[in-house]
């Protein structure tokens, strides 16, 4: 066995940066159109297949909306 020393960024590819990037952007409640500019995802059915929002995550957000209030 080999062990060798890697920093973390060289093991996060540009697309997993690029998915979280999207998935930070949507939870931080930036417009979804906004987001698919940048990432150039056409629609939000494939916008939203990309972005990863955990079930906590979900609830969370929905906990602190006013409607809930």
């Amino acid at each position: 066995m080999i062990r060798k020393k890697i920093p973390k960024w060289e093991l996060v590819s540009s697309h997993t940066a690029r998915r979280s990037f999207a998935t930070n952007m949507f939870l931080q409640n930036i417009p979804t159109y906004r987001i698919m500019l940048i990432t150039g995802h056409k629609s939000e059915s494939s916008f939203f297949k990309y972005i990863r929002v955990t079930r906590e995550e979900n609830a969370a957000t929905l906990a602190g909306h006013l409607f809930f209030q």
